[in-house]
């Protein structure tokens, strides 16, 4: 996708970096490791020394399609092992008690509809209110808003299919959203058109100002917590959640299992016999 591919640009700019002028048939596995090895020196978290493996072992399986290369050197070799795994952090109690108090204002509101429906960032500028239905509690999901280094965003497909999805339309949200129910061709966030990169770039400087600093995704990991508290089994937060992969799904529950016990530990050892 058009946020995607900077990523992808970057990851293929560094193996030319390490290869240039270095015929593939003439990589080694050796070589490989000691690309993956020097970027993971670097400090780069493993998403980031992975993307690049994958783009390079992509490039050397086309030279092996194409030119007659007999062996994808990059095949044989394995991510270095330690590599740093950044995890996105929950929204702290206090945080989700002051969005929840600030429903009543537009900023409020917007945070309030990402915590409420797990949706991605560009999921919710996308959605217009004629894909909202109280009557039978939905939400359709159909589309993505992405800017790709513009101020006014475009629309795409979802990130993946399993991002075409209906999610469940909670009375909560109902109950601070549908009093400013618009035109059904209206975009929810934006009116006429979606709500442009620089005023969502001011309404998260707005939010910090006051306080507040919170990610769209954090918002989503609440609402996957809120899934996890309500006792909801996996697969079905994955449909709720647009996951293409439930193993996605897993690791966050497995995040909140941990939590959980952690403050179970803390409560037990403050209780006295």
């Amino acid at each position: 996708s058009p946020n995607t591919a900077p990523n992808y640009r970057l990851a293929m700019q560094r193996a030319v970096e390490q290869f240039e002028g270095q015929p593939v048939k003439e990589i080694t596995p050796v070589a490989v490791k000691s690309y993956l090895e020097r970027l993971a020196r670097r400090g780069y978290a493993r998403r980031t020394v992975n993307q690049h493996f994958v783009v390079l072992r992509e490039i050397c399986a086309w030279a092996c399609e194409n030119h007659n290369v007999m062996q994808n050197p990059a095949a044989l070799v394995k991510l270095p092992d330690k590599l740093p795994q950044a995890r996105r952090k929950m929204p702290q109690t206090g945080q989700i008690e002051r969005i929840k108090a600030m429903a009543e204002t537009p900023d409020g509101l917007f945070l309030n509809f990402l915590m409420y429906t797990g949706l991605r960032l560009g999921e919710a500028l996308a959605i217009r209110w004629g894909d909202i239905d109280p009557e039978r509690e939905m939400i359709h999901v159909s589309r993505s808003l992405y800017y790709a280094g513009k101020n006014q965003g475009q629309i795409k497909a979802p990130k993946t299919e399993a991002g075409q999805r209906d999610v469940i339309y909670l009375k909560k949200l109902q109950a601070v959203l549908e009093p400013h129910r618009g035109p059904a061709g209206a975009y929810v966030f934006g009116g006429d058109k979606p709500m442009s990169k620089r005023a969502y770039y001011c309404l998260l400087e707005r939010c910090r100002r006051e306080g507040l600093d919170i990610t769209p995704h954090q918002l989503r990991h609440a609402f996957a917590t809120l899934c996890f508290e309500a006792g909801i089994p996996e697969k079905t937060a994955q449909g709720l959640l647009g996951h293409a992969q439930i193993s996605t799904t897993m690791d966050i529950y497995a995040e909140l299992r941990e939590k959980k016990l952690l403050e179970a530990a803390q409560a037990l050892n403050g209780a006295d016999l």
